[in-house]
């Protein structure tokens, strides 16, 4: 019983600083990106899962206590040869097909075919250019459609594909707004892209 109200007491300071975004997202490629690592992981889970119960079953069921049969002449199973190696290779296939479609369709320098879902892009709406560079300690972020720039702090307005050109001044860092999209490397003297949507207003 100690043990329990101590981890009830422990435990919520621990996850306090935990912040949900990247499964919960607020832009139509983000949520995109969650949706593959979701379904991947429960692909996996199909396999994991059932290894770990087993792993306790055969402990359990073999242990020196219970005296489990001793068929010391086996040695081989067809149909559990077969569930062993089918199972894991539909899994990995699957988690292939999935992988390389959302590879592509979650290319960073793909143009955006859709705000939402079932939402086409605008017509008449360009996309908001943004220039990025990764300045020592802080990001520069240059708006060349309205000649204004900012430091440490980017605006987007709601449903309305942006589209970043990333560079750096001296070393790679890291581009990452969970919220909006995925990561991408600003590196000298190399310029990256990135396009995305935010469909939620927020920070």
């Amino acid at each position: 019983m100690r043990r329990k109200a101590l981890a009830a007491l422990v435990l919520p300071p621990l996850l306090a600083g935990c912040d949900m975004v990247v499964l919960s997202p607020s832009g139509h490629i983000a949520e995109r990106q969650r949706d593959l690592l979701v379904s991947s992981t429960l692909l996996m889970l199909l396999i994991v899962v059932p290894v770990m119960g087993l792993t306790a079953y055969f402990a359990w069921r073999y242990s020196e206590k219970r005296r489990g049969r001793y068929e010391p002449d086996w040695h081989h199973s067809t149909s559990l040869e077969l569930v062993i190696w089918a199972a894991p290779l539909m899994i990995i296939i699957c988690i292939g097909a999935i992988t390389w479609t959302g590879t592509h369709l979650l290319d960073p320098f793909r143009p955006l075919d859709q705000i939402g879902d079932r939402r086409a892009v605008p017509a008449d709406i360009p996309p908001l250019d943004v220039e990025v560079v990764a300045l020592d300690w802080k990001w520069l972020f240059i708006y060349p459609q309205y000649g204004v720039a900012s430091v440490n702090d980017a605006a987007a307005p709601v449903d309305r594909p942006v589209r970043f050109h990333l560079t750096s001044q001296s070393v790679m860092n890291a581009f990452y707004v969970p919220a909006l999209a995925g990561m991408i490397y600003a590196m000298p003297g190399m310029t990256s892209q990135l396009n995305a949507v935010i469909n939620v207003a927020g920070t």
